[in-house]
């Protein structure tokens, strides 16, 4: 399966909450995935496991995906536009993102997300996401 296979089925797999074809037929197994900013959700993710948490996570918030246009980009990659967008909560969240996902045998081994609204993004997930006081927060 090449790249845009790979993300067009994670896709599919992720709208119809089936995480463990995600998991096992999507995701390789030292997948790194890097999500920018300064909220709860932001950071690298390590591993299919962190990785669906972070997705749960997505759908608690109300929080949908939707996949706007996707293309090979070099000869083991992919790079697509989304659109992130949830009425859930005030502010609301409704942005436009891009996203590269680089193959490593036969599966999503590493992604980086681009936020085409960052103050957005962080000011939505800030609103949702509440962090525990301290010291209940640090490890």
């Amino acid at each position: 399966m090449n790249a845009v296979e790979l993300v067009s089925k994670m896709y599919e797999s992720f709208n119809k909450g089936d995480m463990e074809t995600i998991k096992k037929e999507v995701f390789h197994k030292d997948l790194v995935w890097v999500l920018p900013g300064h909220n709860p959700l932001a950071g690298v993710k390590y591993g299919a496991d962190e990785v669906i948490a972070f997705f749960m996570e997505l759908g608690k918030a109300s929080i949908q995906v939707d996949l706007i246009k996707i293309d090979v980009f070099g000869d083991d990659g992919a790079i697509e536009i989304h659109r992130g967008h949830s009425e859930s909560t005030t502010p609301k969240l409704d942005a436009l993102n891009c996203t590269y996902y680089k193959v490593r045998d036969g599966r999503i081994a590493d992604v980086q997300v681009f936020m085409g609204n960052q103050h957005v993004a962080d000011a939505f997930f800030n609103s949702v996401y509440k962090l525990k006081p301290i010291p209940e927060r640090l490890a």
